[in-house]
Formats: C-alpha cells, structure tokens, sequence
C-alpha cells in the first residue's frame, strides 16, 4: 500500500509531511532547502520524493531527501536497504 503526501526538507535535514491538501508555502517560514511530494512504501519500508513545489519555487533533492525521509519514517535498518548497504 502506498500513500503520497507533500514534503518540505529544511536545512538540519528534517523532513516534515503534511497532506496533498495544503500548500507547500505554509512551510515557508521554515525556510526549506527543498519540497516536493513523497511516495510512502509501507510494505517495502521507503520512501521516494520527487517533483517539486511551484509556490515555493523549490524541486525535489530525490536521493537525499528519499533517504532522509526513508530514515525519518521507517529507522536505520531500512535507511540502509535503501542504500543498500
């Protein structure tokens, strides 16, 4: 099963998720480094962002921000799957 959401990336690395729903420019104030949407892999624990957001004029860092949030949502063990490490 899948779900998309939106995504914001900050400069500590820090992804915040928020629903299809709002605007990425409501995240603004937190000054993101890159956005986009993610695709969340519950049955392979991953995560893939991709494409970017037009209001804040920002496009998707893919790897780095797959992996981050990869590692944010599901841990260490299948950070590195991702990595395949």
């Amino acid at each position: 099963m899948e779900t998309i959401q939106k995504y914001v990336m900050t400069a500590n690395r820090e992804i915040i998720l928020f629903p299809c729903s709002l605007p990425h420019d409501q995240f603004g104030k937190l000054k993101p480094v890159s956005a986009g949407y993610c695709r969340i892999n519950r049955k392979k624990k991953s995560v893939e962002c991709f494409g970017e957001s037009s209001s804040l004029k920002l496009k998707a860092n893919e790897k780095v921000d797959s992996e981050v949030a990869t590692f944010q949502i599901f841990g260490i063990d299948a950070a590195l799957a991702v990595l395949k490490l």
